[in-house]
C-alpha cells in the first residue's frame, strides 16, 4: 500500500472536497481525504491496481487541477488573478463614462465590440470556474462553481444577444435605441463576479494560510543535517567520545541510522531522536511540550528531534529515524486531525448539498416575479435573478467548519495539545465527566517522606544506610528523601543484611540488630515492646492510605516514617475548573482505596475508587458511559492503555508511554495537568466559533438573497451582480477571519 499527498487547486467548498475524494476513490484509491486549508489530497493506494498518475487524472477530470508534490498554483494564480484586474479596469474605465454621459454616443459599435473581448478575455483567465461547474453537474456534485459560472454566464450571454440587436440597430440606422440598448449590456457583472471572487479567494487563501501556520511551523522545525561520529573500529565509541578520540562528519539527517552516534552542542539544534551516552547539558522543549523550563539532560536521558541544546556537550545514540521521530509524529496527527470532521461539519456539508438546486430555483423565481408579475424590462427581471445567484455561492458555509478545525488544531499542538481526529474537539465540548488516573497523573508518582516519628538520628542515618542497598521503589524513595537531610555513619559495620520480602529487611548493625519494614515484622523483632505514640500515629498514617516503615534496634521503642504519592500542584486549579464547566471528576486507582480515598478527599474529588485493576477501571468507564455520560480519560502508563481505548475521549499526559500515546485519543505533550484546562477550554471555543460561522454564513444568506432579489428595492435599496459578487467574498473573509481569531485566542 503507498501513500502519497498531492496539492489540487481549486477547491473551494465541502462540495468541492466531495468532489475530489470520490473522482480519487473511483480511480482505484483505498483512501481519500481533503485538507480544505492546505489544498490537499492524501491517499493511500495499491500500487499493482492505479498509480498516483491515474489518481491526478481522474481529479483532473473532475475539474480540479492536481499537482505533483510540493508543486501548487498559487504564483499562477496570483498571475492570473493580476492580468484579470487590469483587464477589469480597463472594461470599467470604458463602461462607467458610457453609461453616465453621452462621451461613446457616437461609438456605439466599437465600445460594444472593446466590452466583448475585454470579457472574453477576463471569462478565458478565470475558466476554470465553468469548467469546474460543468464537471461537478455532470459528477452529481454541484458547488458554489456552478452558481459562479451561471451568474456570470448568463450575463454574458444574455449581453452578447443584446450586442447583436444593437450592432443590427445601428447599421439599420436606429441608433438611439441602439444607444439605449448599450447601457443594459451586462459584460461588467459578466467580468467582475469571477474577478471579485478571484481577489476574495486570493486573501482568504493568505488568511487561511495563517490558521495552518502551527502545521508549517512543525514542518519548518526538522533539521537538515547531523554531526555524526564516524565509527572506530579500535575503541568503542563512548571511549572515543570520553578521550576526544573522534572524528565527525555532517551529513543528511536522512543518512543517519538507528544506533550510529551524534554529537550536539549548545545553541545547536537536536536532529534526531535519541539516548545521551556521554555528556551532560540542558534542553529547551517548548517547540514539543509547550513548557518553557530548561529540562537538564544526563547519561541515560532522552533528546528529541528539534528541541535546542541550550548548554553543555551531548553525545546521543540515535533511537528513532525518519517518521518514527517525535516531531514527525506530532506533524502526522496534527495533519491527521485537520483532515477530519467534527459530526458538526455533517450540518453544513448537508446544507450546502441542497444549496445549489434551492438557490437555482430561488434565482427562476425571481426572474418570474419581476417579469411576469411586476412587469419589469428583460435587463432588470435578469439582473435581480443573477444576483441572487451570485450572492448565494455557499463558500462561508462551506469554509465554516474546516477553518474552525484548522485553527483549533493549530492552537492546539502550539501549545502541546495533539489532536488525533477532529471529532475529540466536538465530544470535548459534550464531555460531562473526566475521569483521571492517579499515579503519575494527579499525583508526581513519586512517592516522597511525608511524616517522620524519630527522636534518633542515629537510626536515622542506620535506616539510610540499609535502605541505599535496596532497589525496591520504596526504598529508593526513602534515600531520595534522607540523603539531603542526615548523613550516613559509614564506619558503621554491616553483617547478616536479609531482605525480607514482603516484611522488609534486617541487618547487624555494629553487634546491634537492627530492621526496617512492615507491622508484621516490627511485632516479630520487637514482640515485647509496647505500644508508644508512634504506634498510634502509624494508625493514623495507615488509615490515610499512606506507606508506613517501622525501623529501629530490636528491644527498643520503634521509629515511624511514612511515604506518600502526594498530588500535582495544579490538581485542585484543574479539579475546580472542570466543576466550573458542569464537569464531574471521577478518580480510579490501582492503589488501596484508603489511598485513593485520601488523594480524592485532597483534591475535593467525591467519587473514587481504589483497588482497581485495568478491566476494572474499563467496567467503571463502560458503567458511567451507560448511564449517558460522555467520559474522557487522563492516564500515561502502559495499564491505562484499555481505559484510554473504551472511553469517549482517551488523553494520555506527560510523558507517557508509547502504547498510552498509541491508544488515546488526544495527547498533551506537557507534564502541567494545567494542560487539561487548555483542552477543555479548546474544544469549547472551537465548537463555539463553528457555530458562529455557520450562524453568520445562514444570516448572510437569509439577509442579503431577498436584497440582491430585489425585495427591498421599493426602499431604494438594490444591488447589482458585480456587488453581490463583492457581497459574497466579504462573508466568506468574515468566516476565515473569525476562525483565525481562535487560534490566537488566549482565554
Amino acid at each position: 500500500m503507498k501513500h502519497d499527498t498531492i496539492n489540487v487547486d481549486g477547491m473551494m467548498c465541502s462540495m468541492c472536497s466531495r468532489s475530489v475524494e470520490k473522482a480519487a476513490y473511483a480511480a482505484g484509491s483505498e483512501s481519500a481525504r481533503v485538507n480544505l486549508m492546505l489544498k490537499t489530497l492524501t491517499v493511500d493506494y495499491d500500487d499493482s491496481k492505479t498509480n498516483i498518475k491515474e489518481i491526478m487524472r481522474s481529479v483532473s477530470k473532475a475539474g480540479y487541477k492536481p499537482y505533483p508534490p510540493g508543486k501548487d498554483s498559487t504564483s499562477i494564480f496570483l498571475h492570473r488573478l493580476i492580468c484579470g484586474i487590469i483587464l477589469l479596469v480597463l472594461l470599467l474605465s470604458v463602461y462607467y463614462p458610457h453609461m453616465y454621459s453621452l462621451v461613446f454616443e457616437d461609438y456605439i459599435i466599437p465600445v460594444t465590440c472593446f466590452q466583448f473581448v475585454i470579457t472574453t478575455l477576463i471569462l478565458l483567465l478565470n475558466r476554470g470556474f465553468f469548467i469546474k461547474g460543468f464537471k461537478s453537474i455532470v459528477s452529481r456534485t454541484p458547488g458554489m462553481d456552478v452558481l459562479i459560472s451561471m451568474g456570470s454566464g448568463i450575463s454574458y450571454v444574455y449581453s452578447i444577444f443584446l450586442a447583436v440587436n444593437i450592432i443590427i440597430d445601428t447599421l439599420s440606422g436606429n441608433t438611439e435605441t441602439a444607444f439605449s440598448s448599450s447601457r443594459m449590456l451586462c459584460f461588467e457583472s459578466a467580468s467582475m463576479i469571477p474577478v471579485l471572487i478571484s481577489i476574495g479567494k486570493y486573501l482568504e487563501e493568505k488568511t487561511k494560510k495563517k490558521t495552518s501556520g502551527a502545521l508549517k511551523e512543525l514542518m519548518n522545525l526538522k533539521p537538515l543535517e547531523a554531526v555524526r561520529i564516524i565509527a572506530n573500529e579500535t575503541s568503542g565509541t563512548i571511549d572515543a567520545v570520553k578521550n576526544g578520540s573522534y572524528e565527525t562528519e555532517t551529513v543528511s539527517v536522512d543518512d543517519v541510522k538507528v544506533g550510529e552516534t551524534i554529537v550536539i552542542k549548545a545553541g545547536e539544534t537536536v536532529p534526531l531522536d535519541g539516548v545521551v551516552i556521554f555528556g551532560t547539558g540542558t534542553t529547551g522543549e517548548s517547540a514539543l511540550s509547550g513548557e518553557s523550563a530548561p529540562v537538564d539532560k544526563i547519561v541515560g536521558s532522552p533528546v528529541f528531534q528539534a528541541t535546542t541544546v541550550l548548554s553543555g556537550f551531548l553525545a546521543v545514540e540515535v533511537t528513532e529515524t525518519g517518521k518514527d521521530t517525535m516531531l514527525s509524529k506530532m506533524i502526522d496527527l496534527v495533519t491527521t486531525a485537520s483532515m477530519s470532521k467534527p459530526d458538526i461539519a455533517r450540518l453544513a456539508d448537508k446544507l450546502s448539498a441542497v444549496f445549489v438546486p434551492i438557490v437555482s430555483a430561488l434565482s427562476v423565481i425571481t426572474f418570474c416575479i419581476w417579469k411576469f408579475a411586476v412587469g419589469a424590462d428583460f435587463a432588470k427581471s435578469i439582473s435581480y435573478a443573477i444576483s441572487v445567484i451570485t450572492i448565494s455561492c455557499p463558500c462561508a458555509l462551506g469554509l465554516a467548519t474546516p477553518t474552525a478545525v484548522m485553527a483549533a488544531v493549530g492552537r492546539g499542538a502550539k501549545t502541546g495539545i495533539l489532536i488525533k481526529n477532529a471529532k475529540i474537539i466536538e465530544l470535548l465540548h459534550k464531555t460531562d465527566t473526566v475521569v483521571f488516573d492517579k499515579t503519575g497523573t494527579l499525583t508526581t508518582g513519586i512517592l516522597s517522606i511525608t511524616d517522620t516519628d524519630c527522636s534518633d538520628e542515629h537510626s536515622l542515618s542506620t535506616l539510610l544506610l540499609c535502605e541505599e542497598r535496596l532497589t525496591h521503589p520504596i526504598g529508593k524513595a526513602v534515600c531520595d528523601s534522607l540523603r539531603d537531610k542526615i548523613s550516613i555513619a559509614h564506619k558503621a559495620e554491616i553483617s547478616d543484611f536479609e531482605t525480607r520480602p514482603g516484611y522488609g529487611l534486617t541487618a547487624v548493625i555494629s553487634g546491634q540488630r537492627f530492621y526496617a519494614g512492615n507491622r508484621k515484622l516490627r511485632k516479630e523483632i520487637c514482640p515485647d515492646v509496647p505500644e508508644s505514640d508512634f504506634d498510634r500515629n502509624a494508625e493514623k498514617y495507615m488509615k490515610e492510605g499512606k506507606t508506613v516503615i517501622f525501623f529501629g534496634f530490636e528491644g527498643s521503642s520503634p521509629n515511624v516514617i511514612a511515604l506518600s504519592d502526594t498530588p500535582k500542584e495544579s490538581a485542585p486549579d484543574v479539579i475546580n475548573y472542570l466543576r466550573k464547566y458542569g464537569i464531574k471528576p471521577v478518580l480510579l486507582s490501582g492503589d488501596n482505596p484508603l489511598c485513593a480515598l485520601h488523594t480524592a478527599k485532597q483534591l475535593g474529588i467525591n467519587d473514587a475508587f481504589g483497588g482497581m485493576d485495568p478491566i476494572g477501571k474499563v467496567d467503571k468507564i463502560n458503567e458511567l458511559r451507560a448511564n449517558n455520560h460522555i467520559v474522557a480519560f487522563i492516564g500515561d502508563g502502559i495499564n491505562d492503555s484499555p481505559s484510554l481505548t473504551s472511553a469517549d475521549i482517551g488523553i494520555a499526559i506527560g510523558a507517557g508511554t508509547d502504547i498510552a500515546i498509541e491508544s488515546a485519543d488526544m495527547v498533551l505533550t506537557s507534564s502541567s495537568l494545567l494542560s487539561v484546562i487548555d483542552a477543555v477550554r479548546l474544544g469549547h471555543d472551537t465548537i463555539k466559533n463553528i457555530k458562529q460561522n455557520l450562524f453568520w454564513a445562514l444570516f448572510y444568506n437569509v439577509l442579503c438573497i431577498p436584497l440582491a432579489a430585489g425585495a427591498y428595492s421599493t426602499l431604494g435599496l438594490s444591488i447589482s451582480p458585480a456587488i453581490a459578487a463583492g457581497l459574497m467574498s466579504i462573508s466568506s473573509l468574515f468566516v476565515v477571519t473569525n476562525s483565525l481569531r481562535l487560534r490566537y485566542s488566549r482565554k
